[in-house]
């Protein structure tokens, strides 16, 4: 199928925190090109690795985010990598880079000189803070752009300390930011002629995960503060995440008409597995209101659904509640995303046969679905300097050029 970036071309300057840009850009069909120095990108020297053992072509980082790209090598910092890649840059339509402000400027590969040199390139730049600002040029990590964009003081129990996701949320949030505002670019130079330099700040990318959390304080000095696996409700805390037998599950005791035949539901389910339930027994449900209920009403009500949840898995809880309905949703870990029934249906992973590598494993096969477009991963993430030859040759490097400027060092 055709693919709605067909005939573009990005070069992918970025380290981890903007892999995934380069990604869903090469899945709608831009030939990305990652550039990476000739010893390697250090992702490639990041665990885990597939199979255990220690291997650069087979660091799972590498390979989860660079799927769909093809792979070049090139130092930047010799003179003729730089006039290498003004001549790559002169076939491309984009350029996404995740360098510091001061290592770009020495390399000449800052927005004002590129952006003379190649008026119409578009260049996305994600940092931890973005270009401007007191903070341009601070460094940091996921840990630092998750706790200064206020998504951990959020996350965790309320006695101890802010927590982070295990995955580098803030790089996957900013990488698809990334991405979007690129796109916008690339459809205004039809308009207006010329790239534009798109910034990209991990801090702010953070900032919008916490959706209202900033703006009600500016309106009424009111901070959200971490509840763990419950929710604030009038003066109680209300239980939202759940133990049971394998895992967790997700239930609220929240009323309402959407929820008011769930509670019904649950409270035939507890009379009917024999579990003592006085709180939940001749309610007048149509009367609830949860927001009305003492913390002391809210552990009544708690206690049996907690015995209930224990007593089953999270996938039997699941089918249960969706034959009675009853909003629950299961908690689901590595092991129930692989088995999903419902991604297995939309055909969301697809495997990857990565011959060079010996290797065949799934990948999530794209991050949306088109009718007329494909969107799917095109091929596994590259070997080091896989498509040199191709590449460089494509913008008129023959083949004794190229073997000099290995020898060298440049490639």
């Amino acid at each position: 199928m055709q693919r709605p970036l067909d005939g573009f071309r990005v070069l992918d300057l970025s380290d981890e925190t903007g892999f995934l840009c380069g990604r869903m850009l090469a899945e709608l069909g831009a030939d990305v090109i990652k550039v990476e120095p000739p010893g390697g990108d250090p992702a490639r020297l990041s665990p885990p690795y597939v199979g255990g053992v220690a291997d650069p072509e087979r660091a799972v980082t590498w390979l989860a985010y660079n799927a769909s790209k093809r792979g070049v090598t090139l130092d930047l910092s010799r003179v003729e990598g730089r006039a290498l890649f003004d001549r790559l840059c002169a076939t491309a339509d984009a350029l996404v880079e995740t360098y510091d402000p001061a290592a770009l400027a020495t390399l000449k590969l800052d927005w004002d000189t590129l952006h003379a040199a190649h008026p119409r390139l578009v260049v996305c730049s994600i940092t931890p803070f973005g270009r401007t600002g007191p903070y341009a040029a601070y460094r940091g990590s996921d840990i630092t752009a998750t706790a200064m964009g206020g998504n951990m003081a959020l996350t965790g129990d309320p006695d101890r300390a802010p927590l982070r996701c295990t995955m580098p949320s803030s790089y996957y949030h900013g990488g698809a930011e990334a991405a979007s505002g690129l796109l916008v670019a690339l459809i205004a130079r039809g308009v207006i002629g010329e790239g534009q330099h798109v910034d990209v700040s991990l801090q702010a990318a953070m900032v919008s995960t916490i959706m209202t959390g900033a703006s009600q304080w500016a309106m009424d000095r009111r901070d959200r503060n971490r509840t763990g696996a419950s929710y604030p409700v009038g003066r109680t805390l209300q239980r939202e995440v759940w133990r049971c037998k394998d895992g967790f599950v997700s239930y609220a005791l929240r009323g309402g008409p959407a929820r008011i035949p769930g509670l019904q539901a649950t409270e035939r389910w507890l009379a009917e597995e024999r579990i003592p339930a006085p709180a939940w027994q001749g309610r007048d449900w149509k009367a609830y209101n949860h927001n009305d209920l003492t913390q002391e009403q809210v552990d009544a009500l708690s206690a049996p659904l907690q015995e209930l949840f224990l007593q089953k898995p999270m996938r039997e809880l699941f089918d249960e509640s969706v034959r009675r309905g009853v909003m629950l949703a299961p908690v689901n870990d590595s092991r129930e995303i692989a088995s999903s029934a419902q991604l297995r249906a939309r055909e969301f992973f697809v495997e990857v046969d990565d011959p060079k590598r010996g290797l065949r494993y799934e990948l999530p096969a794209r991050f949306a679905r088109m009718s007329r477009y494909g969107t799917d991963v095109r091929g596994p993430a590259p070997l080091l300097g896989e498509h040199d030859a191709e590449v460089y040759g494509s913008i008129g490097v023959s083949a004794a050029e190229l073997e000099s400027l290995r020898r060298a060092g440049v490639v």
